[in-house]
Protein backbone atom coordinates (compact mmCIF):
# COMPACT_ATOMS: atom_id res chain seq x y z
CA UNK A 1 0.00 0.00 0.00
CA UNK A 2 2.94 2.04 1.08
CA UNK A 3 4.98 1.16 -1.96
CA UNK A 4 1.72 2.08 -4.65
CA UNK A 5 1.37 5.57 -2.61
CA UNK A 6 5.30 6.31 -3.21
CA UNK A 7 5.44 5.39 -6.87
CA UNK A 8 2.15 7.57 -7.56
CA UNK A 9 3.80 10.25 -5.94
CA UNK A 10 6.81 10.00 -8.11
CA UNK A 11 4.42 9.71 -11.21
CA UNK A 12 3.23 12.67 -10.30
CA UNK A 13 6.42 14.49 -9.84
CA UNK A 14 7.78 12.57 -12.88
CA UNK A 15 4.65 14.72 -14.76
CA UNK A 16 5.22 18.02 -13.47
CA UNK A 17 8.84 17.95 -14.74
CA UNK A 18 8.23 16.62 -18.32
CA UNK A 19 5.37 19.06 -18.61
CA UNK A 20 7.43 21.28 -17.45
CA UNK A 21 10.25 20.36 -19.51
CA UNK A 22 8.15 19.64 -22.98
CA UNK A 23 8.88 22.05 -25.61
CA UNK A 24 6.71 24.53 -27.22
CA UNK A 25 7.15 26.78 -30.57
CA UNK A 26 5.98 30.23 -30.56
CA UNK A 27 5.58 31.51 -33.96
CA UNK A 28 4.80 34.57 -35.79
CA UNK A 29 2.90 34.50 -39.01
CA UNK A 30 1.56 36.96 -42.01
CA UNK A 31 -1.90 37.31 -42.09
CA UNK A 32 -2.09 37.04 -45.83
CA UNK A 33 0.32 34.51 -46.54
CA UNK A 34 0.43 32.65 -43.39
CA UNK A 35 4.42 33.02 -44.08
CA UNK A 36 6.49 32.20 -41.26
CA UNK A 37 8.02 35.32 -39.76
CA UNK A 38 9.59 34.56 -36.31
CA UNK A 39 9.43 31.23 -34.33
CA UNK A 40 11.15 30.18 -30.54
CA UNK A 41 11.18 27.08 -28.99
CA UNK A 42 10.57 27.07 -25.95
CA UNK A 43 9.71 25.11 -22.73
CA UNK A 44 7.23 26.26 -19.67
CA UNK A 45 9.75 26.16 -17.51
CA UNK A 46 12.25 28.60 -19.72
CA UNK A 47 9.07 31.10 -19.66
CA UNK A 48 8.71 30.73 -16.26
CA UNK A 49 12.32 31.73 -15.40
CA UNK A 50 12.30 34.80 -17.77
CA UNK A 51 9.39 35.96 -15.85
CA UNK A 52 10.99 35.64 -13.09
CA UNK A 53 14.04 37.28 -13.64
CA UNK A 54 12.60 39.51 -15.42
CA UNK A 55 9.98 40.55 -12.22
CA UNK A 56 13.31 41.18 -10.81
CA UNK A 57 15.03 42.97 -12.91
CA UNK A 58 11.76 45.25 -12.61
CA UNK A 59 11.96 45.64 -8.83
CA UNK A 60 15.39 46.21 -9.35
CA UNK A 61 15.54 48.62 -11.63
CA UNK A 62 12.86 50.85 -10.13
CA UNK A 63 14.42 50.98 -6.52
CA UNK A 64 17.64 52.37 -8.52
CA UNK A 65 15.71 54.92 -10.12
CA UNK A 66 13.94 55.62 -7.26
CA UNK A 67 16.94 55.88 -4.88
CA UNK A 68 19.14 57.78 -7.51
CA UNK A 69 16.68 60.24 -9.05
CA UNK A 70 14.38 62.98 -7.57
CA UNK A 71 11.59 60.50 -7.86
CA UNK A 72 12.61 59.66 -3.81
CA UNK A 73 10.85 62.67 -3.16
CA UNK A 74 7.68 61.47 -3.56
CA UNK A 75 8.39 58.54 -1.57
CA UNK A 76 6.81 59.47 2.22
CA UNK A 77 9.79 59.97 4.52
CA UNK A 78 12.41 59.74 1.79
CA UNK A 79 13.10 63.77 1.58
CA UNK A 80 15.54 65.08 -0.24
CA UNK A 81 18.63 66.51 1.48
CA UNK A 82 17.77 69.97 0.56
CA UNK A 83 14.30 69.73 1.97
CA UNK A 84 15.59 67.85 5.03
CA UNK A 85 17.91 71.10 5.46
CA UNK A 86 15.13 73.24 4.39
CA UNK A 87 12.46 71.81 7.29
CA UNK A 88 15.17 71.84 9.86
CA UNK A 89 15.85 76.05 9.16
CA UNK A 90 12.78 76.52 9.22
CA UNK A 91 12.21 74.70 12.55
CA UNK A 92 15.42 76.30 14.01
CA UNK A 93 13.66 79.52 12.70
CA UNK A 94 10.83 79.10 14.47
CA UNK A 95 12.33 78.16 17.69
CA UNK A 96 14.64 81.27 17.07
CA UNK A 97 11.50 83.85 16.97
CA UNK A 98 9.90 82.23 19.69
CA UNK A 99 12.68 82.73 21.96
CA UNK A 100 12.63 86.47 20.70
CA UNK A 101 9.19 86.90 21.16
CA UNK A 102 9.86 85.83 24.70
CA UNK A 103 13.01 87.93 25.16
CA UNK A 104 10.79 91.28 23.45
CA UNK A 105 7.52 90.28 26.36
CA UNK A 106 10.07 90.46 28.89
CA UNK A 107 11.15 93.68 28.14
CA UNK A 108 8.21 95.41 27.86
CA UNK A 109 7.31 93.92 31.32
CA UNK A 110 10.15 95.10 32.41
CA UNK A 111 9.48 98.73 30.98
CA UNK A 112 5.99 98.76 32.32
CA UNK A 113 7.85 97.50 36.02
CA UNK A 114 10.21 100.05 36.21
CA UNK A 115 7.93 102.86 35.08
CA UNK A 116 5.48 101.43 37.77
CA UNK A 117 8.69 101.47 40.28
CA UNK A 118 8.45 98.12 40.59
CA UNK A 119 10.86 95.50 41.05
CA UNK A 120 11.94 93.56 37.36
CA UNK A 121 10.56 90.35 35.98
CA UNK A 122 14.27 89.43 34.86
CA UNK A 123 15.91 87.36 37.27
CA UNK A 124 19.08 89.08 36.51
CA UNK A 125 18.62 91.45 39.02
CA UNK A 126 18.37 89.19 41.75
CA UNK A 127 21.76 87.84 40.94
CA UNK A 128 23.02 91.70 40.76
CA UNK A 129 21.64 92.46 44.15
CA UNK A 130 23.20 89.52 45.47
CA UNK A 131 26.50 90.65 44.67
CA UNK A 132 25.98 93.88 46.30
CA UNK A 133 29.10 94.84 49.00
CA UNK A 134 26.95 94.59 52.26
CA UNK A 135 29.45 97.31 53.85
CA UNK A 136 31.19 99.58 50.99
CA UNK A 137 33.83 101.85 52.35
CA UNK A 138 33.50 105.62 51.87
CA UNK A 139 36.59 106.38 52.34
CA UNK A 140 37.90 109.68 49.52
CA UNK A 141 40.57 107.73 46.99
CA UNK A 142 42.95 110.22 45.13
CA UNK A 143 41.18 109.02 41.94
CA UNK A 144 37.88 110.16 43.66
CA UNK A 145 39.04 113.71 44.82
CA UNK A 146 40.68 114.17 41.39
CA UNK A 147 37.16 113.62 39.60
CA UNK A 148 35.53 115.68 41.67
CA UNK A 149 38.00 118.57 41.23
CA UNK A 150 37.31 118.18 37.43
CA UNK A 151 33.63 118.13 37.63
CA UNK A 152 33.12 120.72 40.01
CA UNK A 153 35.37 122.63 37.81
CA UNK A 154 32.45 122.46 35.17
CA UNK A 155 29.14 124.23 35.79
CA UNK A 156 27.40 121.54 33.51
CA UNK A 157 28.48 118.92 35.60
CA UNK A 158 29.05 116.68 32.58
CA UNK A 159 31.71 114.02 33.02
CA UNK A 160 33.59 111.84 30.53
CA UNK A 161 33.51 108.17 31.33
CA UNK A 162 35.08 105.45 29.59
CA UNK A 163 32.88 102.34 29.49
CA UNK A 164 34.63 98.78 29.88
CA UNK A 165 32.85 97.04 28.19
CA UNK A 166 33.19 98.29 24.61
CA UNK A 167 36.27 100.83 25.35
CA UNK A 168 34.43 103.90 24.24
CA UNK A 169 34.60 107.51 25.78
CA UNK A 170 30.72 108.42 27.33
CA UNK A 171 29.95 111.99 28.14
CA UNK A 172 27.50 112.01 30.81
CA UNK A 173 25.63 115.65 31.68
CA UNK A 174 23.38 116.38 34.56
CA UNK A 175 19.91 115.49 34.04
CA UNK A 176 18.85 118.83 36.27
CA UNK A 177 21.24 120.82 38.46
CA UNK A 178 20.00 119.92 42.06
CA UNK A 179 20.92 118.65 45.09
CA UNK A 180 20.49 114.60 45.93
CA UNK A 181 17.18 113.87 48.68
CA UNK A 182 17.58 110.63 48.53
CA UNK A 183 19.94 107.84 47.41
CA UNK A 184 20.12 104.77 45.36
CA UNK A 185 19.13 102.08 47.58
CA UNK A 186 18.00 97.98 46.26
CA UNK A 187 16.64 97.04 49.64
CA UNK A 188 14.23 99.48 50.33
CA UNK A 189 13.60 98.98 45.53
CA UNK A 190 14.44 102.79 45.56
CA UNK A 191 16.37 102.09 41.61
CA UNK A 192 17.64 105.69 41.46
CA UNK A 193 17.70 109.48 42.79
CA UNK A 194 15.39 112.12 43.64
CA UNK A 195 17.09 114.95 42.98
CA UNK A 196 15.53 118.25 44.15
CA UNK A 197 15.91 121.34 42.06
CA UNK A 198 14.45 124.94 41.48
CA UNK A 199 10.69 125.13 40.20
CA UNK A 200 10.28 124.77 36.35
CA UNK A 201 13.49 123.61 35.79
CA UNK A 202 14.64 122.05 32.62
CA UNK A 203 15.73 118.35 32.70
CA UNK A 204 18.11 117.40 30.18
CA UNK A 205 18.98 114.17 28.54
CA UNK A 206 22.66 112.49 29.83
CA UNK A 207 23.63 110.98 26.65
CA UNK A 208 22.61 110.66 23.22
CA UNK A 209 19.39 107.96 22.94
CA UNK A 210 16.24 107.68 21.65
CA UNK A 211 12.66 108.51 23.16
CA UNK A 212 11.04 104.65 23.99
CA UNK A 213 8.58 105.78 27.06
CA UNK A 214 6.74 109.41 27.38
CA UNK A 215 3.53 108.94 29.00
CA UNK A 216 1.70 109.32 32.36
CA UNK A 217 1.28 106.95 34.80
CA UNK A 218 -0.49 106.73 38.25
CA UNK A 219 2.35 105.97 40.30
CA UNK A 220 5.22 107.83 39.09
CA UNK A 221 3.31 110.70 37.02
CA UNK A 222 4.65 112.38 33.54
CA UNK A 223 7.59 109.73 32.54
CA UNK A 224 10.07 109.75 29.81
CA UNK A 225 12.83 107.01 29.13
CA UNK A 226 15.57 107.53 26.77
CA UNK A 227 17.58 104.04 25.05
CA UNK A 228 20.69 104.88 24.90
CA UNK A 229 23.85 103.38 23.03
CA UNK A 230 25.20 99.79 24.86
CA UNK A 231 22.64 98.66 26.72
CA UNK A 232 21.87 102.29 28.90
CA UNK A 233 18.31 103.17 29.62
CA UNK A 234 18.04 106.63 31.29
CA UNK A 235 13.87 107.40 33.12
CA UNK A 236 13.16 110.57 34.41
CA UNK A 237 9.87 110.89 36.61
CA UNK A 238 7.42 112.84 38.39
CA UNK A 239 7.60 115.41 35.80
CA UNK A 240 5.28 118.75 35.12
CA UNK A 241 5.63 118.24 31.36
CA UNK A 242 7.07 116.21 28.59
CA UNK A 243 8.61 118.00 25.86
CA UNK A 244 9.33 114.97 23.62
CA UNK A 245 7.72 111.56 22.51
CA UNK A 246 8.47 108.12 21.34
CA UNK A 247 11.04 107.55 18.13
CA UNK A 248 12.53 111.33 18.90
CA UNK A 249 16.15 110.95 18.78
CA UNK A 250 17.97 113.50 21.73
CA UNK A 251 21.36 114.79 21.91
CA UNK A 252 23.01 114.56 25.32
CA UNK A 253 22.46 117.99 27.47
CA UNK A 254 18.79 118.20 25.57
CA UNK A 255 16.00 119.29 27.50
CA UNK A 256 13.72 116.52 27.11
CA UNK A 257 11.14 117.87 29.93
CA UNK A 258 10.09 120.10 33.03
CA UNK A 259 10.56 118.94 36.85
CA UNK A 260 7.17 118.79 38.72
CA UNK A 261 5.16 116.43 41.59
CA UNK A 262 3.37 114.20 39.52
CA UNK A 263 2.01 110.59 40.81
CA UNK A 264 1.33 109.12 43.90
CA UNK A 265 4.82 107.91 44.61
CA UNK A 266 5.62 111.85 44.90
CA UNK A 267 5.88 113.86 48.40
CA UNK A 268 6.74 117.33 46.31
CA UNK A 269 8.58 119.05 43.59
CA UNK A 270 11.56 117.05 42.53
CA UNK A 271 13.23 114.69 39.63
CA UNK A 272 13.37 110.77 40.29
CA UNK A 273 16.34 109.90 37.79
CA UNK A 274 17.51 105.98 37.31
CA UNK A 275 19.81 104.64 35.22
CA UNK A 276 20.03 101.07 34.24
CA UNK A 277 22.13 99.07 31.97
CA UNK A 278 20.76 95.62 30.29
CA UNK A 279 17.96 95.66 32.29
CA UNK A 280 19.94 96.37 35.48
CA UNK A 281 19.22 99.40 37.51
CA UNK A 282 22.62 101.05 38.49
CA UNK A 283 23.77 103.64 41.06
CA UNK A 284 23.82 107.59 39.02
CA UNK A 285 26.57 108.62 41.45
CA UNK A 286 28.98 105.78 39.75
CA UNK A 287 28.84 107.60 36.59
CA UNK A 288 27.49 111.35 37.39
CA UNK A 289 28.10 113.80 40.00
CA UNK A 290 25.43 115.25 41.21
Amino acid sequence: MIFAMVMQDKKRINGFWKKALNKYRFVIMADDSFEEKFSLKTTRLNVFLFLSFFTLFCVVATFILITNTSLREFVPGKESEEVQREIISLVLRSDSLMARLETQQLYFENFKAIIDGKFPVDSSITIANENIEKNPSFERTVEDSLLRILVESNETGMINLKNNIKNELFTFFTPVLGFVSDTFNLKTKHFGIDLVAKENAKVSSVLDGVVVISNWNPQTGYVIGIQHKNGFLSLYKHNSMLLKSVGNHVNAGEHIAVIGNTGEFSSGPHLHFELWLDGVPINPTNYILF
